[in-house]
């Protein structure tokens, strides 16, 4: 009986052993981004790197702000999840919204035939978000997502008030240093 426990155990080990191994997620880094740069109030694009390896998740938590709908441009190519069920008609439902998206780009797109354009075969589309505030403020929120990234430099996206981004001191100006005497300048 010491035997056939030990043959056992063996066996275990070695079909354990020809398993695949595990690869396991890379570590939680965050980027902050404030809704004014999200929403696109300062003028650029907010531009999100995606990857068939890594998720991505941006969260609106900070913002208090609730996800109300979501529009993938070519939804081929990204799966996409909430954290909450979406709202059906937003003008209706008060207590639906999620406020975290998940998204993932797939390995291969999906043949949807949707009769997208060229343009959409490449590798950009775009997330659009509407949110919705404590005071009924809607908010519109425009990604470009870059598709194809080999290594996204975070995972999760923090969109936050204005007030929570850390900004550098603005630079003061420094007087140039007058210039020094040489001992063969006389």
């Amino acid at each position: 009986m010491k035997y056939l426990k030990h043959s056992i155990l063996g066996l275990a080990f070695l079909w354990a052993g020809s398993l695949p191994t595990a690869t396991f997620a890379s570590p939680l880094i965050r980027k902050q981004l404030s809704i004014s740069e999200a929403s696109g109030q300062t003028g650029v694009n907010s531009v999100v790197s995606l990857s068939p390896m890594q998720s991505l998740s941006i969260s609106f938590i900070k913002t208090g702000e609730v996800v109300k709908k979501v529009w993938l441009g070519n939804p081929a190519k990204v799966v996409i999840d909430y954290d909450s069920p979406l709202c059906k008609d937003v003008a209706k439902e008060s207590s639906c919204g999620a406020n975290v998206i998940y998204l993932r780009e797939l390995d291969r797109p999906l043949d949807l035939d949707m009769n997208l354009p060229d343009s959409a075969k490449g590798s950009l589309t775009s997330l659009t978000v509407i949110t919705t505030g404590s005071s009924g403020a809607k908010n519109l929120y425009q990604f470009q997502l870059v598709l194809g990234e080999s290594a996204p430099a975070y995972s999760v996206l923090e969109i936050v008030p204005d007030s929570q981004i850390r900004r550098l001191a603005p630079l003061t100006p420094v007087k140039p240093a007058e210039k020094t005497r040489l001992s063969s300048d006389s």
